[in-house]
């Protein structure tokens, strides 16, 4: 019995129909990038509240959509007593590719430690203030450097994450004792209840309206006075002109003076010339004054010699006196003739050496 040949039609077809089904079933399953590089998956830690925010929400980079989120969890910290919310997403290495300043072929995971390193970190952001649904904001912030969490023992990369400024005024409010705030305004309150009620003060305010009234007092005082006050200030300002064009007059005198001695004192000036040519004679005189009363000189031995002819002619007066008297007739007669009376002549010192 002969067999029956097979229609290459059928064959072709059921062929094509099974490529299609394949292709249609790889599609659809779904977290499959078959034509894509492989996600990178990244782990963020919100210690906030994370209401709003839910799984596809978008990972924006500077506006720029490079992720969604794929998980969101709870991690209870038993060691600080401490809850803490891992936010999972894998990030699109096609659209972030080169954020490290390399366009080449690495993909985000080998950008993202170079980029932490510059200051890359995570935030929650408001996409509507109606619906109050959130997204991650990724951007770097070296200001407000994020906080890492560590702990994770996935195969994803932790991206720091830091506070937004209303959820740091959130948490310094929440910190703020109210209550404890609440009793010192009370405590605050009673004491100025007390203070204001106190006599001490009611007498205060009378002390005060007494002082002010003395100080308006005083004030009309120093105002009737002040223009006598004033006027002889104004006078004394111009004593003191006056005072001061003396003072600057006699200033210039004494310049000019100043300048008068220092030309007489000019060692090339006529003056001191005439001072020092006197200062020479003067001292050639006392030289010469010098040399002539020497001992030895010539005019004092001269004046030995008067002096002993003097003293000579002085005893010849004393005999002739004596003479005189004893016989007055001689002036008539003449003297007589006696025997010659001899007078030892003087002694003279030697001269001194």
């Amino acid at each position: 019995m002969r067999s029956r040949r097979a229609n290459p039609f059928v064959i072709g077809a059921f062929v094509v129909g099974a490529i299609g089904i394949l292709a249609a079933a790889l599609i659809a399953l779904p977290g499959r990038h078959w034509f894509s590089p492989e996600p990178e998956r990244v782990v963020m830690f919100f210690s906030g509240s994370v209401f709003g925010l839910q799984k596809g929400a978008p990972v924006v980079f500077r506006g720029v959509r490079i992720g969604d989120v794929t998980n969101i969890t709870l991690h209870y910290d038993s060691k600080s007593d401490t809850f803490a919310i891992p936010v999972l997403a894998n990030l699109d290495a096609d659209a972030v590719r080169g954020l490290d300043g390399r366009m080449g072929n690495e993909d985000i995971g080998h950008a993202l430690p170079t980029l932490i390193k510059r200051g890359l970190t995570a935030q929650l952001g408001t996409q509507s203030l109606l619906t109050g649904q959130l997204y991650v904001d990724l951007d770097f912030r070296t200001k407000t450097p994020g906080r890492m969490h560590g702990g994770y023992k996935g195969d994803a990369t932790e991206i720091p994450t830091s506070a937004t400024a209303f959820q740091a005024l959130k948490d310094q409010l929440e910190s703020v004792d109210l209550k404890k705030i609440v009793e010192d305004i009370s405590q605050i309150s009673n004491s100025a209840r007390s203070l204001i009620a106190a006599p001490e003060l009611k007498q205060g305010f009378k002390d005060f309206a007494a002082t002010a009234g003395h100080a308006r007092k005083l004030a009309a005082q120093l105002d009737r006075r002040a223009v006598p006050l004033t006027e002889g200030a104004e006078r004394a300002l111009d004593s003191v002109d006056r005072a001061g064009d003396k003072v600057a007059g006699a200033a210039d005198k004494l310049g000019t003076g100043a300048d008068r001695a220092s030309e007489l004192l000019d060692p090339k000036g006529p003056v001191v010339r005439d001072l020092q040519r006197a200062i020479n004679e003067l001292a050639t005189a006392s030289t010469s004054l010098r040399d002539a009363a020497d001992s030895d000189g010539p005019l004092l031995q001269q004046t030995e010699r008067t002096m002993r002819e003097l003293s000579q002619a002085a005893r010849a007066l004393r005999q002739l006196a004596r003479s005189l008297e004893g016989q007055p007739q001689q002036l008539l007669l003449g003297r007589e003739p006696d025997v010659p009376v001899t007078v030892p002549a003087p002694a003279v010192e030697p001269a001194k050496k």
